[in-house]
């Protein structure tokens, strides 16, 4: 199905309002569907402005939504950033980033902090085990089933350099819009820019935001801590204990249902939200024609 311009900018608002949040122009552009544009784009009836930020018709009331939520996402990423100042001194973690909400200054108040690692290949069980151990120590870890999660750090997905590429099977407009919205804060030896490349089929569904996060990590700008990755006897002695912290872990989380277990890939999503991101969409969709299955898998 080919789209035109005008549809792409609806289903790019559709799913920015799936989270109350309205969009600039310049922002509208950058997350523009299936299409590249540096120019003005075509803006219909359908569609209001409020200050800077543009939105469907009758949606005024996520401006004030997203100058609120900003605000809440100032500090939570202090908190991110102090609890990055720890996690960078395990060797094994190569790249910190921050996703969810909180990456697009989206916060509410309620929410807690996801953090995104990316860490030497046979280390990812030891990587973590001492992660949570650092989040335990400053305080701040979220614990399973936890009701109050304000700002507690969610360590919610770790991946080892060596298999950075996210399943074919998860290859979706909401995961597109994941890999390019996470925000890397620290990172050892260019491994957001094999992220980036080894994610290159994003760029089929979100072409200049794509783009935009290639020239960044490029620029080496905004992630600061760059340093080059060396192999050390710590390093031998983790995946020596990588068994261990693996078979302690497993036992811990025994009886949970939301993981995904791998020796490169470990994700902990206590709500998986890619299933009622997709039921929100196709309502959204179906209100001016447009079928989810054309938009929202693989292309």
């Amino acid at each position: 199905m080919k789209l035109t311009q005008k549809q792409c900018v609806l289903i790019s608002l559709l799913y920015a309002d799936i989270f109350d949040y309205p969009l600039t122009e310049q922002e509208l552009i950058t997350w523009l569907v299936f299409q590249k544009s540096e120019h003005k784009l075509f803006l219909s009836f359908w569609l209001q402005r409020y200050k800077k930020f543009v939105f469907l018709f009758g949606r005024k009331a996520i401006v004030g939504k997203r100058q609120e939520r900003k605000q809440w996402a100032g500090e939570k990423w202090e908190l991110a950033k102090k609890a990055s100042r720890f996690f960078r001194y395990i060797p094994t973690i190569e790249l910190i980033g921050v996703t969810g909400g909180l990456a697009m200054e989206n916060a509410k108040k309620e929410d807690d902090i996801d953090i995104f690692f990316i860490v030497s290949p046979g280390t990812i069980w030891v990587s973590r085990l001492l992660a949570v151990l650092a989040t335990e120590i400053l305080g701040m870890r979220r614990r399973p089933k936890a009701q109050n999660v304000n700002n507690a750090i969610c360590l919610n997905m770790f991946m080892t350099s060596d298999a950075v590429s996210l399943p074919i099977g998860e290859r979706d407009f909401y995961t597109a819009h994941e890999v390019l919205q996470m925000r890397p804060v620290w990172e050892r030896d260019g491994v957001y820019q094999k992220f980036l490349q080894e994610n290159g089929w994003v760029k089929n569904f979100l072409p200049t935001a794509w783009g935009k996060k290639c020239q960044m990590a490029n620029a080496k700008w905004p992630i600061k801590g760059h340093q080059k990755k060396s192999f050390s006897i710590y390093h031998l002695a983790f995946i020596i204990f990588e068994p261990f912290a693996r078979m302690i872990q497993l036992w811990y989380m025994s009886g949970r249902t939301n993981e995904v277990v791998s020796d490169t890939l470990l994700r902990f999503h206590p709500k998986d939200a890619r299933g009622w991101v997709k039921v929100a969409l196709a309502k959204r969709l179906a209100r001016y024609n447009l079928p989810l299955d054309n938009i929202f898998y693989a292309r």
